[in-house]
């Protein structure tokens, strides 16, 4: 009777080798990527020499001056970026890149840090630029973070005015859901992100839903004219959930009346004392008769403008 076989170990589990940089250009290792890797680092004679922009003398240093078309020609790649915004703290950036390759995007993207409280998400898929904007605060490991649109002149301190609204068009003809009529309505008014899915199978016949980019700053129309053969209809608009949009402080969640900022410039000037305040009594009186004061809500809401 033959011993019994000693029980075997499980194999090991195969290992990527690491190699340095140095080692992998020695070897055969991804060739083309290497290439593509090295051309992107290199400026191309002919090509990159192309100068965007003219350059003058101004008190004795050269200025480059971009034209609106140049600014935009070069923003064009990018024209799926957005900007999320964290308010109250924020994960740590491997954290949120993990987080966003979880969401099932259909194509790449990428973030980058632009200051202690803005993050640039560019993305490459307009269905994915759309789904992570209509969406518009996220939550990342308890964080909020609030999605703004990014432009060529996108700046921190302020919030863009310019947002996703879901808009009714009422008055349409059967025959009138055709998808290139539809847009052309819609780009009466904004910009079209998308239609909804009981516009795509036409269940009400009458009633158009369409995600469109909107400045809410701009008159919003009521209705749009639309004649066939000398007769005349109108097609009436109804806007879902228009955000408040500060104009003075150009942030969200408010209006003029109930800004903070201004209230807040209000005090500050009535609790001022300087020259003019010598000089000017007449003024001095005027000034003293308004008075704003602030509630421990209101100055709880500080953050908003911080």
């Amino acid at each position: 009777m033959e011993p019994p076989k000693a029980e075997q170990p499980p194999p090991a589990p195969a290992t990527t080798p690491i190699i340095s940089y140095a080692e992998s250009l020695k070897g055969n290792s991804r060739p083309q990527e290497l290439a593509d890797r090295a051309a992107r680092k290199a400026f191309v004679p002919g090509v990159d020499s192309k100068v965007i922009g003219s350059t003058a003398t101004i008190n004795g240093r050269k200025t480059i001056f971009l034209s609106k078309e140049e600014d935009n020609f070069m923003a064009a790649p990018f024209q799926y970026s957005l900007v999320g915004k964290f308010s109250h703290g924020y994960p740590t950036m491997t954290r949120l890149r993990a987080k966003f390759a979880a969401l099932g995007l259909l194509k790449d993207f990428k973030i980058g840090v632009l200051d202690n409280k803005h993050v640039w998400i560019r993305l490459f898929d307009s269905n994915d630029y759309t789904r992570i904007w209509l969406k518009q605060t996220w939550y990342f490991d308890g964080f909020p973070m609030r999605v703004l649109k990014w432009t060529p002149d996108f700046d921190p301190k302020e919030e863009s005015p310019i947002m996703p609204i879901w808009v009714k068009i009422l008055g349409l003809k059967p025959h009138w859901f055709h998808r290139q009529f539809l847009y052309h309505v819609a780009s009466l008014i904004g910009k079209p992100l998308k239609l909804d899915e009981s516009t795509t199978v036409i269940d009400n016949p009458i009633v158009a839903r369409i995600c469109i980019e909107i400045n809410v700053l701009d008159r919003l129309q009521q209705d749009i004219p639309v004649q066939v053969e000398g007769k005349m209809c109108y097609l009436k608009l109804q806007y879902e959930g228009i955000p408040q949009y500060c104009s003075r402080c150009r942030h969200r969640g408010h209006t003029i009346s109930s800004c903070l900022a201004s209230m807040e410039k209000t005090v500050s000037a009535e609790n001022s004392v300087g020259l003019e305040d010598l000089t000017a009594p007449i003024w001095r009186e005027k000034k003293e008769t308004f008075v704003v004061k602030l509630t421990k809500y209101e100055e709880n809401q500080r953050w908003r403008h911080q």
